[in-house]
């Protein structure tokens, strides 16, 4: 029975499998060998990126049916903030302790709960004081923030862009710090109001923890300290970041990158969309609204230029690697494989969606997130009746969904122009992979970025030989996702409702 019931699920990756070895064969005979392994590759490239956006989508919709629209947006945010980190981290260390102290004030809920849940408010006084909190931490915020150059921080990636050269060329001075003390903490003091507005003041229905008491306080006071620590070192942390090699400073920037959006999407997650699991079509529309505000915000930042992110140099050194092994001595900017020279950080990309499947089916299979996001899966009310915080849980799947699509811009950003745009494309390729492999699946997500990845790449190839139209390579994988769903219209993986 077990046996039966593995290859049951094995079955649809044998047929796909079987269908591209098929069309592996005609290919390699009527294109030639040369042609075909070039396209091969270059479809590998195309599915790689094309995964590190369906995988954040495809377990954000399977735990929480939330459709983020603003996925795209998200994998461009992540490819500006590496972008800026390796260029000039600047901009990113200049607001970093206003970040901090933000998030230590917000931390403090747990502290604040105990004392606030015992006041004598009616219905009435606490709507009032929960509005007058968020109102007056929203104005700390903005004053917070007055007069502060953010697009002088900002611009600095941009100057060093074009001194490629001597990155430490534009050492932007920051605001001395008699000036910029009073700016974290006026956000420490607005994170604070915010704390206390999510304690619920006056609502003793709440159940307060008596464990670990000690913990709410630690986080409080480690955020405090790093929130001094970068403050004190906010002007020579860029220019120590610049004089690192300059390969460490590319693996800080995919780390960066994927961090801010896992922080951006928990943030989302908390404020915008936890209110609004209860109509699926707001969500819809605050996501794209969401991505909008995204794209605006960076145009407004970096203007809508396209910039060329500069390739380490593990994957720039002059020449040609005759081999893959070769390559590692030379880190050559090229590499032959099997008679065709092909860019060595295209084999990167295709490396660091491989690794992010493999994190995934770890993280899933294997930890007790997995676990909890599994079953959560197949039955949200019975985890929680469990006593776990399935709200908490929601926001980390969310962030790391979030983090994936980032991690995939910043991954993506050496290989494509970084600009506002960048996103849109690879948020409906993502799509159209996650209905291909099943909604909520991470392993049809891999399957189906494959898919995609191979026919956009033959598509192209097909319309330059028979001089086409280009829009009949970007239809081919709309054509393979109606395929897959007249044969199976839950997709490859997905189960029938």
């Amino acid at each position: 029975m077990i046996k039966k019931g593995l290859f049951k699920q094995s079955l649809p990756v044998i047929i796909v499998m079987g269908v591209l070895l098929v069309l592996a064969v005609l290919g390699y005979r009527f294109m030639g060998e040369e042609s075909f392994v070039r396209t091969a590759l270059s479809g590998l490239t195309l599915g790689a990126l094309y995964f590190m956006v369906a995988a954040g989508l495809t377990i954000i919709f399977g735990l929480m049916d939330v459709l983020n629209f603003a996925h795209g947006a998200m994998f461009m945010a992540g490819a500006y903030m590496g972008w800026q980190f390796y260029t000039n981290p600047t901009f990113l260390f200049g607001l970093l302790p206003l970040v901090l102290a933000f998030a230590a004030g917000l931390s403090s809920t747990s502290i604040w709960m105990p004392i606030v849940i015992n006041w004598n408010l009616s219905t009435a006084w606490k709507k009032r004081i929960n509005v007058a909190l968020v109102v007056s931490s929203l104005v700390l915020i903005v004053l917070g923030f007055v007069k502060l150059d953010v697009l002088g921080l900002a611009e600095t990636a941009m100057v060093a862009a074009m001194n490629a050269g001597n990155p430490l060329a534009e050492a932007t001075a920051q605001e001395p710090l008699s000036v910029f003390w009073f700016r974290p903490l006026l956000l420490f003091i607005s994170g604070l109001l915010l704390a206390i507005s999510s304690a619920r003041p006056g609502d003793k229905t709440q159940v307060v923890s008596s464990s670990k008491k000690w913990v709410p306080w630690l986080r409080l006071a480690t955020l405090l300290v790093l929130t001094i620590i970068a403050t004190l070192f906010r002007e020579s942390a860029p220019i120590f970041v610049l004089q690192m090699d300059a390969n460490l400073r590319f693996v800080l920037a995919l780390i960066v990158g994927a961090g801010i959006g896992a922080g951006l999407g928990m943030i989302v997650e908390v404020s915008l969309i936890r209110p609004l699991y209860s109509r699926p079509f707001y969500i819809i529309l605050l996501t794209l609204g969401l991505g909008y505000v995204l794209r605006e915000t960076i145009q407004l930042l970096w203007d809508p230029v396209a910039y060329a992110m500069e390739r380490p140099p593990l994957f720039s050194q002059p020449g040609k690697a005759d081999t893959i092994f070769a390559w590692f001595s030379g880190h050559n900017l090229t590499i032959d494989i099997l008679g065709v020279t092909f860019p060595s950080y295209r084999l990167f990309i295709i490396a660091l969606g491989v690794l992010m499947l493999i994190a995934l089916f770890i993280i899933m299979r294997f930890s007790r997130l997995g676990m909890i996001i599994r079953a959560g899966v197949q039955d949200r009310e019975m985890v929680e009746a469990l006593g776990i915080n399935v709200k908490r849980v929601f926001s980390i799947v969310f962030g790391i969904g979030v983090g994936l699509a980032a991690l995939g811009g910043i991954g993506a950003a050496p290989f494509v122009p970084v600009q506002p745009n960048m996103g849109d494309a690879y948020q409906m390729q993502g799509f159209i992979t996650v209905v291909i492999g099943g909604m909520g699946s991470y392993g049809g997500a891999a399957i189906g970025a494959l898919l995609l990845g191979m026919a956009r790449a033959f598509g192209d190839f097909l319309a330059l030989k028979f001089t086409l139209s280009p829009a009949i390579a970007e239809a081919s994988t709309v054509v393979v996702m109606i395929i897959v769903l007249l044969v199976k219209p839950s997709g490859i993986f997905g189960k029938k409702e």
